[in-house]
């Protein structure tokens, strides 16, 4: 599943910080080194409270990428 399919449904989810994906995901979910990536997993599976609180962060960080909302930042950005 893609990453942002994956945060529509409030899961978590952990990207290197690069490109994009560094403007989507929350800070405490990118990584720069492997054992970072491995370090944040961790914390996912075994912190509720993290995880809770980062499951909220993903869902609202897709919330407006609706078509209608997308389609209309584009037309705006045309103008």
């Amino acid at each position: 599943m893609s990453v942002i399919d994956c945060q529509g449904m409030g899961l978590p989810v952990i990207a290197p910080r690069t490109g994009w994906l560094a403007e989507l995901i929350d800070e405490d979910r990118l990584f720069d080194t492997a054992d970072q990536a491995v370090a944040i997993g961790t914390r996912l599976a075994t912190d509720s409270e993290f995880y809770r609180v980062h499951a909220k962060l993903a869902h609202a960080a897709t919330a407006d990428l609706t078509p209608a909302h997308v389609a209309a930042s584009y037309l705006e950005a045309l103008r």
